[in-house]
Formats: structure tokens, C-alpha cells, sequence
């Protein structure tokens, strides 16, 4: 490509706008009211950075408390209710007369006639997560009407309320809609990379004076604070200007909701995986384009004269407007020659990223969908034998951009001693974890997500339940029981349990492998059983039946 000198780089160029960046006109203002009573304190912003996402909303605090109340933020109807041990938890959903929908996640439980309207499903059921789309009419709000109490249930964290407003589509920052808030604490860049085209990144830290060789690219990572929020939460905005002109802006008030994953193409993902920095870089990937992601000139990459010396200024800032930044003097030096390997091309295979792509071998299969890959690479993909498997080991990556895939493949591997027990599981990990597997004859497939090593694993053992805050045939004090369930492998599919014969509601945490029972007003005096019986996802089962005694 040809070598760009200042005056060059800075001819006028079409930008792709990012986001629809709005001004407060386009949002309601006034027309949404808090989620939860008084000031609210953040500990996480909209749209930060995420393996495998952006945050899709605001991570409001409640001073580490579950049970506060949380309150609709208009009129409106309950439009759905969705219940995981993972993810959002217990979630509730309320459509609004104007067009949004609010999101509430992470719940302990619904107030009132939802509540009610919730249980019932899970009884008629019999289960403890359920999806229901809930018509207009069957549940309506008020603006302030309390509809459930914050919690800490799914993936969380800590307890604290996660709260989206959602239209057309796309999840957008509630902050736009004029919700108190109080920031008067500036962001804080807290890093700036380089990264060579040819040779490694680096670190500048605060250093005024850097001198690069050849074409680069820059990382920056910032955070930011306000009165009563954590310490690192996102910032809204990034901004560099070359020699005093804009080269790069990144500004998210909006994203769709099925994009999310292309957050993993924005930021430097090795070094977020190791040291949960996200830093935003200004090199683009083809695979990574939409509505909404940076500003740019050209691709990102900077290409200046040996010899010249250039200015870069870094400003980041918060929804609030609090600024920092950083300027930085570039003197550019004679490029190197590359001393990168050149690329073993054997046991490769060229992916074409806006292509699908299908292998088929005599051990492994793979079907990539188009933009499963960021970029145009080559697929890495070889086989060995080993006598710990059913299978041969698979290993699969790509050989030049080191990020997981945006979209789920399948791949399918063949056993060499095939059972009914066997999953497909990714190795190379801390632990192995399984995928949901099914079988045809001697080959196994999975859909996955991940770039690794991957084998065909046995599930024989079968899942494992404990007591917690009780003991086999003693005397108990209290009507909440807490049962440990747990799988070596394949996952639990699904449990159920029995107080003296009749199915009562278990409510399962997948951060502790924990059920948790309301037995209030159906456990009695005297002698008492409780059944838990689990199944993993190979079929192996435990059912164990428990003596309790209440005085």
C-alpha cells in the first residue's frame, strides 16, 4: 500500500457513521422515571466492554443488599418474564405506550399479582426457568407501581439491579432519557498501546515522546467514576486527533441486540482475556462493521514519513461531559524488515470471512456460517490421536486473528470407541467444558463458540446432591432448605423435587449449584421427606430422599 504523508492523510474521506448519535430531542425526556428509589450509583455503564458483549444497560447499585424495591418507570404492561439460573437471572419485561420496553434483570422476585401470575407457571409446569411472552391486558403497570425487589440471582456478581431501555431492536443508554444522575468526576485514561504492524505492542503509559517504525495503530483504555458508582466503569466516549484533526471517535448510545458479539473485534481480546483491560483500538476488521461501531479514517492505520514527527491527543469523556486526555509526540523511524515465521500453510484451510465454509474429513467435520471469522485468515485444523479420548484430539484456530468466533459452527468429530455417554468437550482449559452433543452412528456433533482443543469425552458418573443447611433425619428451624447439585461433566439438564410426595417449586442458582425451596406452609410437624432427583445431560441420574424433622 502506498505510504501516506500528513498532507495526504488528512484529504477529505467519507466517514461511516458508527452510531446514530442523538441529541436529547430524540429521547423522551421526563418521560422515565428512576427504577429504584433516591440517587442512583452505577457499577457498570452502558455499552463496557464484555467477553463476548457489551453491557446492555446500566448495573445499578444497592448498597449490597438484595430486597430493595423496584419500580416500573412508566405505565405500561408486563410484555414478558424470563427465568435462568444463568444469565439475567429472573427478568422482567414492561412495554410502554411509547414504543420502549424497560428491562429489569437479576431480580430476587416479582411483587404482587405478577408474582403470582409467575408461580402459577412454574407449578402448572412443573419447573423452576420459564420464558413466557405475556399478552397486553393480562398485566398492567403504573409508572411507580412496584412490580419485584432487586436481587442477585443469574450470573450476577453482586447484588444490584441491571436495568435496559430497549426500541426497534436495539438496547440504548438509559441515561439519555434525563435520569437523575450525578457525575462530577472525570474519566481517567488509564493506558495507551501501540501496536506495529510489523513487531509487538507496547505500553506508552504517560510518556510524552515515542518513537514507532513503520505503519501502527493505536489502544487506548480509559475509565471512568462518579458520585456513589465503582471505580473502573466504562466511559462514553474516545476521541484521537492526529495533528490536531479527528482520525478516530467512538461513541455508543445505541447497538442492535444481536450484534453485541462484535464488541470482540473493537478491543485488543488477548490482552482483555489476560488482564481485563479493554483496550478500544482504531484498526477496523471487515467482519466488524454496522451502524454503530468507531468513526474512522480509512482502516485505522496510521502511515506517516520517515523521519516526520506527528502529534496524537487522546480525549476521553463521560456521558456528563468530564474530560481527560493525553498528547503524545510520534517521531516516525525507518521501518524494519519482519522477522515474523513466515505462516505453515499445512493443515490449513482459507476462510473467506463473509463466506461459509465446509470441511469434511475422515475425523472431523466443520460447517463455518459466513462471518463466523472478522476477517479473511486461514483456518488452522489438525488431528492427533491420544488414548485419553474417544476420539482424536481437534485442534481448530485461525492463524492470524486470535479472537473466538462471532457465530455458532458445528462441528462433529468421529469416535473411535463411540458411547451413548460421550459429549464433544473443549480441553484446553482450566477444565474441560461440554457441549450439548447428540449422536449418529459413530460421529458426534456439537454447536460451539469457541476456538481450542476439542475431544470426545465419557460421562459416567452420575450428578451429586448434598444437603446444606440441614441434616439427614434431624430437627430443622427453618422453611427455606438449601440443596447442592452439582455435575462432573455434561451439565445438569434437569431436577425436581418432592416435599412428602407432591412437587414443590426449587429454585436453582447456577453460581453456587444451589436449590433453594420455600417450604413455608408445606412442611409439617414431625417426620418429613424431601426427594431431589437430577438428571445430567448424558441421562445419568441421582435421586436421593431426605428425612426431616420439624419440631
Amino acid at each position: 500500500m502506498k505510504r501516506l504523508t500528513p498532507p495526504t492523510l488528512f484529504f477529505p474521506i467519507l466517514f461511516i457513521l458508527c452510531n446514530l448519535i442523538a441529541s436529547a430531542q430524540e429521547f423522551p425526556q421526563g418521560y422515565f422515571r428512576l427504577p429504584l428509589d433516591g440517587d442512583i450509583g452505577l457499577s457498570a455503564t452502558f455499552a463496557e466492554f464484555r467477553t463476548g458483549h457489551f453491557h446492555a444497560g446500566l448495573d445499578i447499585r444497592t448498597g449490597g443488599e438484595v430486597g430493595k424495591p423496584v419500580y416500573s418507570v412508566a405505565d405500561g404492561y408486563v410484555c414478558g418474564v424470563r427465568i435462568s439460573p444463568w444469565g439475567g437471572g429472573k427478568m422482567l419485561y414492561v412495554k410502554h405506550p411509547n414504543g420502549y420496553t424497560s428491562v429489569y434483570m437479576h431480580l430476587n422476585d416479582y411483587a404482587g399479582e405478577i408474582g403470582r401470575y409467575v408461580r402459577r407457571e412454574q407449578y402448572k409446569e412443573q419447573v423452576y426457568a420459564i420464558v413466557r411472552d405475556i399478552p397486553e391486558g393480562v398485566l398492567p403497570v403504573k409508572k411507580g407501581q412496584m412490580i419485584a425487589h432487586s436481587g442477585n440471582s443469574g450470573s450476577s456478581g453482586g447484588p444490584h439491579l441491571h436495568f435496559e431501555l430497549r426500541h426497534n431492536g436495539h438496547t440504548i443508554n438509559p441515561l439519555l432519557f434525563g435520569l437523575r444522575y450525578s457525575d462530577n468526576i472525570k474519566p481517567i485514561i488509564r493506558g495507551i498501546r501501540i501496536y506495529p504492524t510489523e513487531g509487538e505492542a507496547f505500553n506508552i503509559a504517560k510518556q510524552e515522546e515515542i518513537e514507532v517504525a513503520g505503519p501502527f495503530y493505536l489502544g487506548v483504555y480509559a475509565t471512568d467514576a462518579a458520585e456513589g458508582s465503582t471505580l473502573r466503569n466504562g466511559v462514553d466516549k474516545v476521541e484521537i486527533f492526529v495533528d490536531g484533526k479527528l482520525f478516530f471517535k467512538y461513541i455508543t448510545n445505541r447497538f442492535p441486540l444481536d450484534s453485541s458479539r462484535i464488541s470482540n473485534a473493537l478491543i485488543d481480546y488477548p490482552y482483555y482475556v489476560r488482564t481485563r483491560e479493554a483496550y478500544l483500538l482504531t484498526r477496523s476488521l471487515p467482519g466488524a462493521q454496522g451502524e454503530w461501531i468507531p468513526v474512522r479514517q480509512g482502516n485505522g492505520i496510521l502511515r506517516f514519513a520517515e523521519g516526520t514527527t506527528h502529534s496524537i491527543r487522546v480525549r476521553v469523556s463521560d456521558i456528563k461531559g468530564n474530560l481527560d486526555e493525553h498528547t503524545l509526540n510520534i517521531k516516525m523511524l525507518a521501518s524494519i524488515a519482519s522477522d515474523k515465521p513466515s505462516t505453515d500453510e499445512r493443515n490449513t484451510y482459507p476462510v473467506v470471512y463473509n463466506k461459509p465454509l465446509k470441511i469434511n474429513g475422515t475425523e472431523l467435520k466443520l460447517t463455518f456460517p459466513a462471518h463466523t471469522l472478522y476477517d479473511n485468515d486461514r483456518l488452522h485444523i489438525v488431528t492427533s490421536a491420544s488414548s485419553l479420548y474417544r476420539s482424536p484430539v481437534c485442534t481448530i484456530k485461525p492463524c492470524t486473528v486470535d479472537l473466538p468466533p462471532n457465530e455458532w459452527y458445528t462441528l462433529s468429530v468421529k469416535a473411535t470407541s463411540p458411547s451413548d455417554k460421550a459429549v464433544i468437550a473443549r480441553i484446553d482449559g482450566r477444565r474441560p467444558t461440554a457441549y450439548k452433543t447428540t449422536r449418529e452412528g459413530d460421529w458426534f456433533t456439537a454447536s460451539v463458540r469457541d476456538f481450542g482443543q476439542f475431544a470426545l469425552m465419557v460421562d459416567h458418573e452420575a450428578p451429586r446432591i448434598s444437603p446444606v443447611n440441614f441434616r439427614e433425619g434431624k430437627n430443622i428451624k427453618t422453611n427455606t432448605l438449601r440443596v447442592k447439585i452439582s455435575d462432573n461433566l455434561s451439565g445438569i439438564e434437569t431436577y425436581n423435587c418432592y416435599l412428602n410426595g407432591q412437587w414443590i417449586l426449587a429454585e436453582y442458582d447456577g453460581k453456587s449449584a444451589t436449590l433453594t425451596i420455600d417450604a413455608h406452609g408445606a412442611i409439617k410437624k414431625g417426620v418429613n421427606k424431601l426427594r431431589v432427583a437430577v438428571v445430567d445431560a448424558v441421562g445419568n441420574t441421582a435421586d436421593v430422599t431426605f428425612t426431616i424433622r420439624k419440631t
